[in-house]
This record gives C-alpha cells, structure tokens and sequence, in this order.
C-alpha cells in the first residue's frame, strides 16, 4: 500500500473487504473529537442547498475566520485545502528556487516540481538534550547565511517551513524566523510558513495563540501563513484551507485558484465549527491527556526512540536491526489499524514511523500491540 500520504481507510476497507467502521486510522493527524457537533449542525443544514452553487466570494466564513484569528480579511485567501493553496504559491512569478524542510510535508516539493522551481533540502538535524530526549534543529543559522548571499543577486527563493513541522513536531523559535523573514525581504525572496495543526498547540484562544507566526504577516510583506481547517476540526473529506499574507501577495495568489474552490459544505461547517468553544476547549484539553499517555507508554517500549508530541502526532525512529516499520505495518494491519510509515520522507527512511494520537481506548489498543511487537 502506498504511503505517499497517509489515511486513506477507504482503499484498505476495500482490499480487505471490511467496513469502513472497522478500520483504525493512527496514520492520519485529525482531531481525536472528530468534528464538531456545532459544525455539523449547520453543514446538516446547508444539504438542503446543495444545489446551489456556493457564495463565490466566502464572505461568511471569512467574516468567523478574521474574528477568530484576529486577520484583517483583506490578508486571508481561501482554497481547496491547504494544498491548493501551496501550489498557487509556485505558481507566482520570478522565482527561481526554494528550499524545502528535510523531513517535511511532501507537497512543498511537489508544487515547486509542478512549477518547475528548483529545490534544495533544508536538513533538520538530530539532536538530544542534556537528559537524552532526542528532538530536531532547525538549521536557522544555514538559512540566513544563504538569505544574506542572495541579497543584490537576481535569484529569488521561496523557503518553506512547517510550525509545528510534521512528521517530527518540531516548532519555530519567534525571533529567529524574524530575522530569517528580514533577511529574505532584502532578497526579494519569500518565506511560507505552514501552520496546518497549529490550533492543536498551547491553551491559549485561537487568536492569542503564541507558537503562532500569524503577527509576521504584519511585519514583513513577504511572509505568507498557511492554515489548515480540516486537521483540528476533523473535516479532511470536506478540503478547506487558508493562507494570510499581506493585501498585496493575496490578490497576486487569489488568480489562481480556480472560482467556488470551496465547496459550501465546507463553508457552513467551518463558520460554524469555528466558534464551537466548548468543542474546541474539549479537544485541546483531551489531547493534551492522550499526548502525556502516548508519550509516557511509547517511551517504555525499549526499542522506540519517540520525539515528543508538540501536536496531535508522535515521531517515533525503530532502535532495533530486526525490525522494520513495513514489519510493524503488517503487524498491525492484521487488527484493522493503519499507521504512517515515514519512508518516503527525505533525511528519514524505513525505521520511522508517525502515529496520530487518538482516542484513550484506541490509544491503548495500539501501546499493548506494539509492546507484544517490540517484547524479547
């Protein structure tokens, strides 16, 4: 089974002749919750109008989106998924490179190769604290020296970085991605920053969240935020997604994405999911308690090197020769339970996998199997 992207139950129930229902998905990073009932509500609503075509112009749900995160609308775009909007971005003029985070999220590289920009690899390094805990660097250092060489050149670059950066978690740090962001400016270069599951972080509101990097868009006109709907509010099947930038690179991006991108289920359930507090408290505050388990009991498996959760996924690196991730795949799909091997994510390989934290009763299905997996 391919493992470009992780979640999809929908071939495995097929090959495997099973209902849907009967299948554990810890290979996809949506809300443990699933949606939210409020959410729902208006979606189960706005059925009856489905054949209408959407509002073109978004106005309702951008309205809630500029409330909630505290973006002036003029400096939100929406799309199909954060996805669509990550290849409008190759598809703006003049750049003649990027770098990509290694491990990242495939699309970066994919949009820039569908937009036949050149790309360079950002390597995280591995690195363990003082007690042993292994985490990842971000190679600030490297990126600003190469922003400071392209200044006064005619190249132009496009950096993309994920906050949290999946599959690893790993977060950026405010004032280091200021100046990297000052520096790319000199360089009439471009900095995207893909914050798809920062509404997991932190238990702060949405608007006052402070891992996030929305405030940048302010501060330099060459910052673009992408946002995810459909990872927190547990929707991948209905697409929606965001970027925030400046007035000016958002009319740039808004010719290409295609009119009625957003489907107006998506429309109704996100205006109102997004204002679902109790929903949203809820979530943030069972995560935290099914995050703190996973940790604890992946980190009492002897074999596992497990990078801790920042988010709603956990890395995990395979310490034994014996074993491999497609072994532990096979192992665990003989109980309905899908889980994503990083393989194909580049500065990883075969003994890396990530798991989605889900709900307690799964969560601790999944710790017995790969404890009797990893047993001597």
């Amino acid at each position: 089974m391919p493992d470009t992207h992780g979640g999809n139950i929908f071939k495995f129930s097929h090959d495997h002749k099973i209902n849907l229902s009967e299948v554990t998905d810890f290979s996809a990073n949506i809300n443990l919750l699933g949606p939210s009932p409020k959410g729902l509500e208006a979606l189960n609503e706005r059925l009856r109008y489905i054949s209408h075509y959407p509002d073109v112009t978004n106005d309702d749900v951008m309205n809630t989106i500029a409330d909630v995160y505290g973006i002036e609308k003029d400096s939100i775009l929406l799309g199909n998924g954060a996805a669509e909007l990550i290849y409008a971005v190759g598809r703006l003029s003049g750049f003649t490179g990027a770098f990509v985070p290694a491990p990242g999220f495939s699309e970066y590289q994919a949009s820039m190769d569908a937009a036949n920009i050149s790309v360079r690899e950002i390597f995280y390094r591995q690195r363990q604290n003082d007690d042993g805990t292994p985490y990842f660097e971000v190679p600030y250092l490297a990126l600003q020296t190469f922003a400071a060489e392209l200044k006064g050149q005619d190249g132009r670059i496009i950096v993309f970085l994920g906050n949290p950066n999946n599959p690893d978690g790993t977060l950026l740090d405010k004032q280091s991605i200021k100046v990297l962001a000052q520096m790319l400016k000199g360089a009439n270069s471009l900095l995207i920053i893909d914050e798809s599951f920062i509404d997991f972080i932190g238990d702060e509101s949405l608007r006052e969240n402070s891992y996030s990097m929305r405030e940048l868009i302010n501060q330099y006109d060459n910052v673009i935020i992408v946002h995810s709907f459909t990872k927190f509010y547990a929707v991948p099947g209905l697409r929606i997604g965001a970027v925030f930038a400046n007035p000016t690179l958002i009319q740039e991006l808004r010719q290409y994405i295609p009119a009625w991108s957003v489907n107006t289920l998506a429309q109704a359930y996100i205006e109102s999911a997004l204002t679902d507090t109790k929903y949203i408290n809820d979530s943030k505050m069972v995560l935290a308690n099914e995050a703190k388990y996973m940790y604890e009991s992946l980190t009492a498996i002897k074999d596992l090197v497990v990078y801790k959760p920042s988010a709603n996924y956990i890395l995990i690196e395979i310490n034994n020769p014996d074993i491999s991730v497609t072994d532990v795949q096979t192992r665990l799909e003989k109980h309905n339970l899908l889980i994503r091997s990083c393989a194909n994510y580049k500065g990883l390989g075969p003994k890396w996998m990530r798991i989605a934290i889900k709900d307690h009763a799964h969560n601790v299905e999944l710790i017995h199997l790969l404890s009797t997996i990893f047993e001597k």
